[in-house]
């Protein structure tokens, strides 16, 4: 019976069009992504590129887990249809009577909708499979073609959550009869699983998240969220730790689930219920059974008028209205909703494990991210719901029959989605509201609420909601409805970037975002662009909602010509002018826009982009090391316009022939905006390229050695207009920096430095910077382009309600005209890198050895100024006491608003500095796990008044370990100075996580910290710990005598700019025999540790101290470029240890290494740290190691490398509690 059942439903299911529905849609999706991702459409778009071979198992995986909520959505519909099929055809009452086994009828069922459903998503398996190999893909992008990349993904994904959603989808079906519930679980399951992978990457120990999220996509990210691009690229997902854990419990909650109903169902004529209250029952008696009541019925007008039709209309909204949000499903999503809101305000915007404030524009924010798109799926599904309601309690063709318009039907349906949508935006208030309460954090800003999510957002899922109702009633099937919304959301607009359709306007309720508030800035200019665009496609929603009313499912006919006879019956002239207006309109903004974008403004694509590059540097390369005139002087001028966001600025350049030549031609990159550019010699523009904004003057009269050159210029923002905005200055706290001037010759930063575009235009391969021995590399420096230091001036003018800042000296300030100048001059010569702000500030003002400091904020967020206003002062003591002197008599931080970017900048004496990372931070000084950022941040850009701004590296690799590198290692000292060594353990697992993070997505190789180009996650995450490691090696005086002397003797040094390979020496030339080899592993090669303390015991001794045993194994490796384990050095060496528990051998690379081992205390009650009990560095040569160390109190916890001081990409394993036992069972 089995077997006969189950050929049946799948001989069934073959017959549908559904099915190959499905399996094709989710084909082409795949085929498309595939082929994207490997380049297949470069010819018409910008040439894609990746470390990783796309083919490899993790790359399966991610291109599989796009399509993951799609291919659950489907589940419910073959797996829960398999089943319904027979409810729903009244069938089962018959097929019950039958001698049918409960066994063979749900197994069988169940087996052909579980086939089913698996054979659609093998097709998109073929579909990725094919994507790889059609023409045109990238061979670079591609692997080997090996069957265990797809097969384990299949196996071990694919199966075990089909079987888990199917299984209970199956029960709810089976049960309740109602395959809508089963939507609403697979939903709820998506919410709950977006929670939890959101939640993983913020937690410090996410291993229960890991067990309990049902996809095991939190469990396998913690498997290989450090992996590189070639261990992305070769290897399979380990099957071990928590995905082992993860897969085997979901594996057996399905199991259990499945057999759950095999022994509670029953052939019921009837589907069990759930209700929570008793109901009430009425006995049959003689008395109340034959009673006639007569009922009065009032007399029916009918009203078809417009406003009768509006009234009618508002009468169905509120039935399908109460449908929807009183019914079980949609509370459930929603208190699931409201759960996840919380949740992800919770952990919204932690930064070294601080929160920040929870303004309302943070809570907002959540709002735009993925509670929208919960929106969108439930748009889609309850759209479908609702004008299905009528057909599925079978009184469609009663309403069908009422005078009812058309039009009136689905208004009705648009206010209902409407109604839902805002009541989903009422969780974002009551969230925001509650979390900002939770943290005693009272300023609501109710109307910014309203404002945000009312006013503006909630005009995003308009558009949405009319193509919804278009889709769903051209399509009888809501879940065949259901999937095309999907795919027309999520695959159509990567369709047309694929073919080169990059402007938003032609892409369905895309273009200008919902801008976000700021609050220095408001929401700036872009609500008029974005309500242009919102406009732009309600309009088209409109249209389409009008040919919903003309294809209205209504009465008995359903086939294509018969809809079609019904719309043209339809068509009347008030619909057809409400088409031709919403169309007129539709076409007219669009045409407003295209002008804008494509007429008043050039248009370049990506692609056009990438060639205007590679023809850049092929035309203007051989002038790269032409000899040009330096920059010696700029007196700038810079007027700010806020109340019209127009900026004019100029400047005087000062220039010298500094070379052993004469100069004949001077080389301009000018900015793109008008410009006039004045020479104090007679010239002659021998060549002027706008695609490049590159110009060459010819001197009639060569530049002779030492002459000067006069330069003067002035540059303006083209005029803004309702709709573009063409300037950086914002109503207050702009910011504006001297890229927008014009340099002195050819520029290397235009040039493409991903290898294989290069080679795909003929371009070598060429480093993003060079060597530090290459001829010329040492020429500039890798700021300040085609100068080196510079004398400054600036005058700023802005409106008379703010206040204008530049690096240097206030020197007169006087107000004309209705506007406040400001004229700044700096006394001694600076690095050619300024910026120009202007604001509403209130200003702290202090004095510190002779130092003003200022810090410009925002009258609002006067919340951590103290903090860093001492961070300023302790930043001065440490760096004035161990490096060389502050050359400056001010230091002074500006705030800027978070629009703007979440950074902040050192200028010369001036620090720009983002509302969002540090002025609305939320330190709690208790606990331990976080970070003082605004302190530490403080201390990190004052760094760079020393490390850039007093000593600058050569434009070469290495150049930002000078800076970048030094500046965080300094911040690191300030910071430990301050809340000791114990506590910065967060600090260092956090740069240490950063760095690993970082190099798992890099484009073009690693390198080293000495050869870093620029690479963040090295020079920033790597280099402050290596910088920290040697100073707590070598001894923080020795290693801090080492920067001092270097910054002694390359203090505003010119060319030949100091680089890193001089710095690591001076280091090497102070590291005892012992320690050499660090300098190796951590400047010159990436080397990385795995070490693990086993197990750990301790036992009392009859003294009263205590011995403490630790069995701990280290491993040393190196990687290459692309991120390949090495376990042999250069000689072919390594050391190898079999472990009892494993058949193969661990490597390491040989060791002579001395790793810090502790042993802890209690945790101190004022600062939540374990006391300090034991610390010493201990040699270590083998990979298996036993410690016994006798201290004072009684031990908890003991580990190896306890602080992350060396790269680890499993530190959490670096501690272990102990136990007591007085035998210890060393490791073997």
């Amino acid at each position: 019976m089995f077997s006969t059942i189950y050929i049946h439903e799948v001989k069934t299911w073959f017959k549908k069009p559904l099915f190959y529905i499905y399996a094709g849609v989710l084909f082409a999706l795949s085929l498309l992504l595939s082929a994207t991702a490997v380049g297949v459409f470069d010819s018409d778009n910008v040439t894609v590129t990746s470390a990783i071979k796309l083919n490899g198992a993790v790359g399966i995986y991610g291109l599989l887990g796009l399509f993951a909520v799609l291919t659950y959505l489907l589940i419910p519909s073959i797996i829960g249809g398999t089943i319904q099929r027979d409810f729903k055809n009244n069938m089962h009452n018959v097929l019950y009577s039958y001698p049918l086994t409960k066994w063979n009828y749900l197994l069988a069922k169940f087996s052909a909708g579980f086939t089913m459903t698996l054979l659609v998503i093998i097709a998109s398996l073929l579909g990725l499979t094919l994507g790889f190999y059609l023409p045109g893909a990238n061979e670079e992008l591609v692997g080997p073609f090996k069957i265990m990349n797809y097969l384990q993904p299949f196996l071990l994904y694919i199966i075990p959550n089909v079987f888990f959603y199917g299984a209970i989808v199956f029960a709810i079906t089976a049960f309740l009869r109602n395959i809508n519930i089963g939507f609403m679980f697979v939903l709820v399951m998506v919410i709950l699983q977006f929670a939890a992978q959101s939640s993983v990457t913020t937690m410090d120990d996410p291993y229960w998240v890991e067990l309990m999220e049902p996809t095991g996509d939190s469990a396998t990210y913690a498997q290989i969220k450090y992996w590189t691009p070639e261990e992305q690229s070769t290897q399979l997902i380990p099957i071990e730790g928590t995905l082992l854990y993860n897969r085997l419990i979901w594996l057996g909650i399905a199991l259990i689930v499945f057999f759950s109903i095999l022994f509670a169902f029953n052939f019921s004529q009837n589907p069990s219920s759930i209700s929570l209250a008793k109901k009430k029952s009425q006995r049959v008696t003689k008395r109340n059974f034959g009673t006639i009541t007569k009922v009065v019925m009032p007399p029916a007008t009918q009203d078809t008028s417009f406003l009768g039709q509006l009234k009618t209309a508002w009468v169905i909204a509120k039935s399908d209205i109460s449908y929807i949000v009183k019914g079980w499903p949609f509370i459930i999503i929603a208190t699931v909703a409201f759960a996840f809101s919380l949740l992800t305000m919770l952990i919204t915007g932690q930064q070294y494990g601080t929160d920040i404030l929870p303004k309302t524009w943070v809570m907002l924010q959540f709002a735009g991210g993925i509670f929208s798109t919960f929106a969108y799926l439930l748009i889609y599904l309850y759209t479908g719901l609702i004008m299905d309601r009528a057909k599925a309690a079978h009184i469609h063709q009663l309403i069908d029959a009422t005078p009812t318009k058309n039009w009136t039907m689905l208004l009705s349906k648009f206010i209902a989605m409407i109604v839902m949508v805002a009541t989903l935006l009422l969780i974002v208030i009551l969230s925001g509201m509650i979390i900002q309460a939770y943290n005693g954090f009272f300023e609501f800003e109710l109307p910014l609420y309203l404002f945000d999510l009312y006013v503006i957002n909630i005009w995003d899922f308009i558009p949405w909601i009319l193509m919804s109702i278009l889709i769903h009633t051209l399509i009888k099937n809501k879940w065949l409805g259901l999937i095309t919304l999907l795919v027309l959301a999520l695959g159509i607009p990567p369709l047309l970037n694929a073919i080169g359709v990059e402007q938003s306007q032609f892409v369905f309720n895309q273009g200008a975002g919902s801008p976000s508030p700021s609050d220095m800035n408001g929401y700036g200019s872009g609500l008029a662009r974005y309500f242009t665009y919102r406009l732009y496609w309600i309009l088209l929603g409109i249209a389409l909602f009008a040919l919903s009313v003309l294809f209205y499912r209504r009465g008995m006919g359903t086939n294509i010509s018969e809809r079609f006879a019904f719309a043209k019956a339809r068509l009347s002239k008030s619909l057809v002018s409400i088409m031709a207006i919403s169309l007129v309109g539709f076409f007219a903004i669009g045409g407003y826009i295209w002008k804008v974008n494509n007429i008043d403004n050039e248009p370049i694509s990506g692609k056009e982009q990438e060639e205007l590059r590679v023809n850049y540097e092929k035309e203007l390369s051989k002038y790269s090391k032409v000899p040009q005139p330096r920059l010696v002087a700029v007196n700038t001028f810079m007027d700010i316009f806020p109340d019209t966001r127009d900026f004019k600025a100029g400047a005087t350049y000062t220039l010298i022939n500094q070379t052993e030549f004469a100069i004949d031609t001077l080389h301009v990159n000018y900015p793109d905006r008008p410009t006039e550019i004045n020479l104090d010699r007679e010239t002659d523009i021998v060549y002027d390229q706008e695609d490049y904004d590159y110009r060459m003057y010819e001197f009639r009269s060569p530049l002779q050695p030492g002459d000067t050159l006069i330069m003067k210029f002035t540059t303006q923002n083209e005029p803004n207009t309702f709709f573009e905005n063409n300037s950086p200055v914002v109503d207050n706290g702009t910011f504006i920096d001297n890229f927008i001037f014009p340099s002195i010759g050819y520029n290397e930063q235009g040039e493409i430095r991903n290898t294989q575009v290069r080679l795909k235009y003929g371009l070598p391969p060429k480093d993003r910077l060079p060597y530090p021995d290459a001829p010329g590399a040492r020429d500039n420096n890798y700021i300040g382009g085609n100068s080196d230091w510079i004398d400054f001036e600036a005058t700023v003018s802005t409106s008379s309600d703010q206040i204008a800042i530049a690096p240097g000296y206030l020197i007169k300030e006087w107000e004309k005209d209705g506007r406040k100048y400001f004229n700044y001059k700096m006394d001694s010569k600076i690095v050619n890198f300024y910026a120009f702000l202007s604001g509403r500030y209130e200003v702290k003002r202090e004095e510190h050895e002779g130092v003003k400091l200022e810090i410009y904020y925002h009258p609002d967020h006067v919340y951590n100024v103290d903090r860093m206003m001492n961070g300023l002062k302790d930043g001065l003591d440490y760096y004035n006491k161990n490096y060389t002197p502050y050359q400056h008599r001010q230091a002074r931080i500006i705030e800027f608003p978070r629009t703007g970017g979440g950074f902040a900048q050192a200028f010369p004496n001036t620090i720009p500095f983002s509302e969002a990372i540090g002025f609305i931070a939320d330190v709690d000084t208790e606990n331990n796990e976080g970070v003082d950022y605004p302190f530490s941040v403080t201390a990190h850009e004052l760094a760079h008044q020393w490390w850039a701004h007093q000593v600058i590296g050569a434009n070469a690799k290495g150049a930002t370990l000078l800076s970048e590198s030094l500046s965080e290692y300094s911040s690191l000292k300030v910071l430990e100075k301050t809340n000791g060594k114990e506590q910065m353990r967060r600090f260092l697992k956090d740069a240490m996580d950063g760095y690993l993070l970082g190099r798992t997505v890099e484009q073009i190789k690693e390198n080293p910290l000495m050869y870093n180009e620029n690479q963040q996650y090295i020079h920033y995450q790597k280099g402050s710990l290596v910088l920290y490691a040697m100073s707590d090696y070598l001894g923080e005086k020795k290693f801090n005598d080492v920067v001092k002397r270097f910054a002694e003797k390359y203090q505003f040094k010119g060319a030949p700019y100091p680089v890193a390979t001089e710095f690591v020496d001076d280091i090497r030339a102070v590291t005892p025999d012992s320690l050499q080899y660090l300098v190796n592993d951590m400047f010159e090669t990436i080397t990385l540790y795995d070490n693990s303390a086993r197990k750990g015991t301790y036992r009392e001794l009859p003294n009263g101290k205590y011995l403490v045993t630790l069995d701990a194994r280290v491993i040393k490796y190196r990687s290459d470029e692309k991120g390949k384990s090495v376990y042999k050095n250069r000689a072919g060496d390594s050391i190898s240890f079999t472990p009892k528990d494993r058949k193969r051998a661990l490597q390491s690379l040989p060791l002579a290494d001395y790793i810090e081992v502790g042993v802890f205390g209690e945790e101190n009650e004022e600062t939540g740290v374990n006391k300090v009990l034991y610390l010493k560095k201990l040699k270590v040569t083998d990979i298996p190691n036993s410690f016994d160390i006798v201290v004072d109190s009684k031990p908890v916890e003991a580990g190896i490398d306890p602080f992350n001081k060396l790269i680890d990409r499993n530190s959490d394993d670096n501690r272990i509690a102990l136990s007591e036992n007085t035998s210890a069972n060393k490791e073997d």
